[in-house]
C-alpha cells in the first residue's frame, strides 16, 4: 500500500450570491410537480403525510417566466409530518445560463412548505460548486390558486473553491 502525505490546502473559498426564480405549476398543459406515490385510498396532496412528488420546474432571472432563464430545479420531495405541514426536499438546481452552465447544486431538506420563508441546505454541487456548502432561502412571492400556479424567489448563499 502506497502513502502519500497530506498536502496543505492552499484554497481559500470564496463566497457566492445567487439570486432566481422557480416556476411551479401543479397542475395543467406546464405542470412541473406531479405525485406519484402515497397512502393508498388517500388523496395525493401538498399536506397528505407521505405524498411523494417529482419536479421540474423552470428558473429564471426574473419573476415574469419569460424572463432569462437560469436552468431548472429538478429532484423529488416528500410530505414528512404528519400533520402535512413540512416535505423533505431532495433537489438538484441544474444550471444552463453562460456563466454556471453545467454546474449543479444540491438542496436537502426540511421545508416548512406554508411558511413564507424558508431555509434549506445546499449540501454539494458540481462544476463550479465543487466542494459547495451553503444555504438557500425560499421566499413565495407570487400565488395563484386557480391556476395552480406558484413563484418562489430562491436566494442562495455559497461558499466553495
Amino acid at each position: 500500500m502506497t502513502t502519500f502525505p497530506a498536502i496543505r490546502a492552499t484554497h481559500e473559498f470564496k463566497e457566492t450570491h445567487l439570486a432566481f426564480y422557480a416556476h411551479d405549476f401543479l397542475s395543467g398543459a406546464n405542470i412541473t410537480d406531479v405525485a406519484f406515490a402515497g397512502i393508498p385510498g388517500k388523496i395525493w396532496n401538498y399536506n397528505q403525510f407521505a405524498t411523494v412528488y417529482a419536479e421540474d420546474a423552470p428558473l429564471t432571472e426574473g419573476m415574469d417566466l419569460k424572463s432569462a432563464s437560469v436552468g431548472r430545479i429538478q429532484g423529488m420531495f416528500m410530505v414528512s409530518s404528519l400533520d402535512g405541514r413540512n416535505s423533505y426536499d431532495m433537489l438538484s438546481i441544474v444550471f444552463t445560463n453562460k456563466k454556471y452552465n453545467g454546474s449543479t447544486l444540491q438542496i436537502q431538506g426540511i421545508d416548512k412548505q406554508f411558511e413564507q420563508y424558508r431555509e434549506l441546505s445546499v449540501v454539494s454541487g458540481t462544476g463550479k460548486f465543487r466542494f459547495v456548502r451553503g444555504y438557500i432561502m425560499c421566499n413565495t412571492v407570487f400565488v395563484d390558486l386557480p391556476n395552480a400556479y406558484f413563484v418562489t424567489q430562491c436566494n442562495v448563499t455559497v461558499k466553495h473553491h
